[in-house]
């Protein structure tokens, strides 16, 4: 089931912000595939000592000064506890860092007793092909290659190897015409059935 699906009949869902989150009024937050950001704002005058931050692999609380907390509940998802961090950027906000477990999981909430965001205003940013592996890459090479080649009417990737080991044969080249390929025999052979 898609994470839209799951929020069919859902009411009073918060608006995805540009960063995957959430704006909740009285806290940010933010996702990626490996971590979720949760920023808020601090009155004047309130230093780092009066911020009251507890996280747990499932769970986590912030409170600042003597007011309830901001946020306080178990997480949607664990997190790895010993990578988490929590800081106060230019006096002004407390910024809570979180890293997932796994990756590769959209947030509806940091913590499942709030509001969730609405996954159909979920707009996760494009992956730039170096943050992909070695192996994503080399298929899409590949395959922008072999779309090169097919715009210019010359033979694709797997075309060139096949015509490279007929050569080895000793086959004639064009034996095998460009297009040919899809089959995986020979034009003409109709295997046994």
């Amino acid at each position: 089931m898609s994470l839209v699906e799951k929020q069919a009949g859902m009411t009073d869902l918060v608006p995805c912000n540009a960063e995957c989150g959430g704006d909740m009024g009285n806290y940010r937050w933010t996702q990626d595939d490996n971590e979720v950001v949760v920023r808020v704002p601090l009155p004047d005058g309130v230093t780092s000592k009066q911020c009251k931050v507890k996280i747990t692999a499932n769970a986590l609380s912030i409170a600042v000064g003597a007011a309830a907390p901001v946020i306080d509940g178990p997480l949607f998802r664990p997190i790895v506890v010993d990578d988490a961090t929590w800081s106060v950027e230019d006096k002004k906000t407390l910024v809570v860092t979180l890293f997932k477990v796994g990756g590769d999981d959209w947030w509806p909430h940091v913590c499942i007793n709030e509001r969730q965001i609405d996954f159909k205003t979920l707009r996760p940013p494009a992956k730039h092909m170096r943050d992909l592996d070695d192996g994503a890459q080399a298929t899409i090479q590949k395959m922008m290659f072999d779309q090169h080649q097919k715009r210019q009417g010359l033979p694709t990737s797997d075309e060139l190897l096949m015509q490279e080991a007929m050569a080895k044969a000793g086959l004639p080249p064009g034996a095998i015409p460009p297009g040919a390929m899809g089959s995986g025999f020979p034009p003409g052979f109709a295997p046994p059935s």
